[in-house]
């Protein structure tokens, strides 16, 4: 009761959640919110903090969602998802996966974050602990918080290229540990976890009875190294939840729509959750998603080609400067730059960089107070753009003294 927080204009209680779910490293996100007031205020800034795609929604799918309106289809929908996008989900995860997905095994959510929210509020009570590897997405240790658990980091070392070391994993474990969760390919380095690594987890996961949440939100946007979900290793289809969405790959993060596919056990607790929480996403962006799996969209892999391009100029380029370290991402819209040669904390590097260039960037703090050493970067601005935004890095670069 004593570490409640307490509404001090009323000196009433508030839940124990209100205050678990505070954003940490919301300072790292100064230099972003200030590049997107003066980006408003007309400003000559580029903004590269956030992996919003530039690109609009492909047509064939905005059209079936403008059609479903104008038929009328503003009434609830079932928790978990219409039929028809139920249905196309799990045809798809089908062939993607390589083994049968069946309909009951797919839930619809209001996109990723709320399918990862509903899956922990399936699995975590409080006290239990979840794995995170770390540096993890900016929500996953808030989500983990909101529903009651506690967090246990792991560390993705980038001289190793940001794969999980198995000793610290298997040490990490513990009779409270409930699940682990595996964002490959991962937001931000872009790396994705290999045969061995994901072969090992599996085993912990076996032995030790955890869950698995993997996190394949980037899965349709890998480059030359191949994509393998945990799912398919033996022994994992009944202790592994995906979440995935079309909000990278079909440019629809305003759409709000993801999915979880997961064993039965999961799939029917996270329906009555939302019935609870969200009953039912609206029924015309559903349908507008049902074209993205039934329909060709030829512009998902032109999206895909573009990044592809865009991570080989941006890397090629800084990677010419011997006082950076950049890391050429597998897969996603980021790269992330190590600083270290330069002596300067991120958060510094970041606050200069818009400052003198006006070009925003991402520090490593945002995803915890020992990522100093390195900055992320979007790729989602127009090439030009891009190109541009390079030339300041670089000449901003070139005014620093190696440390």
């Amino acid at each position: 009761m004593n570490n409640r927080p307490i509404d001090p204009a009323t000196n009433m209680l508030l839940s124990s959640t209100a205050s678990a779910v505070a954003v940490d490293g919301v300072d790292g996100w100064r230099v972003h919110t200030q590049a997107l007031r003066d980006k408003l205020d007309g400003n000559d800034v580029i903004v590269l903090s956030v992996g919003d795609p530039d690109f609009d929604t492909p047509a064939t799918i905005t059209e079936r969602a403008i059609e479903a309106l104008r038929d009328g289809d503003t009434h609830y929908t079932p928790a978990g998802g219409i039929r028809p996008l139920v249905e196309a989900i799990a045809a798809s995860e089908s062939k993607r996966l390589g083994w049968d997905v069946a309909p009951r095994n797919v839930v619809v959510c209001a996109g990723a974050q709320n399918a990862l929210y509903t899956a922990m509020r399936c699995i975590v009570d409080r006290g239990d602990e979840v794995i995170l590897l770390s540096p993890p997405y900016t929500m996953f240790e808030g989500v983990v918080a909101a529903a009651g658990g506690e967090v246990k980091l792991v560390p993705l070392r980038r001289e190793n290229g940001f794969q999980a070391d198995l000793d610290s994993l298997r040490a990490a474990v513990s009779p409270n540990t409930r699940a682990i969760l595996l964002n490959s390919p991962h937001n931000p380095s872009g790396a994705i976890a290999s045969r061995e690594v994901l072969e090992g987890i599996a085993e912990l996961c076996i032995e030790n009875g955890i869950w698995l949440i993997s996190d394949e939100v980037y899965a349709d946007l890998c480059f030359e190294a191949a994509f393998t979900s945990p799912s398919g290793l033996e022994g994992m289809r009944e202790r592994t939840i995906i979440i995935r969405s079309l909000s990278k790959s079909h440019a629809m993060t305003g759409w709000r729509l993801g999915w979880i596919v997961a064993p039965r056990a999961i799939c029917e607790p996270a329906r009555d959750y939302l019935n609870h929480a969200l009953y039912g996403s609206p029924g015309f962006l559903q349908h507008g998603a049902v074209a993205a799996f039934t329909e060709e969209v030829p512009e998902v892999d032109e999206m895909k080609r573009v990044y592809r391009e865009r991570r080989d100029m941006f890397y090629d380029t800084l990677a010419g400067l011997n006082s950076l370290d950049c890391i050429k991402p597998q897969s996603g819209i980021f790269c992330i730059v190590g600083i270290d040669k330069l002596g300067l904390p991120a958060m510094e590097f970041a606050e200069r960089l818009y400052a003198e260039e006006g070009v925003s960037v991402l520090p490593g703090e945002a995803f915890g107070a020992e990522h100093s050493d390195w900055v992320r970067i979007s790729l989602c601005q127009p090439d030009e753009v891009l190109r541009e935004a390079v030339t300041r890095m670089a000449r901003f670069v070139g005014t620093l003294s190696p440390a």
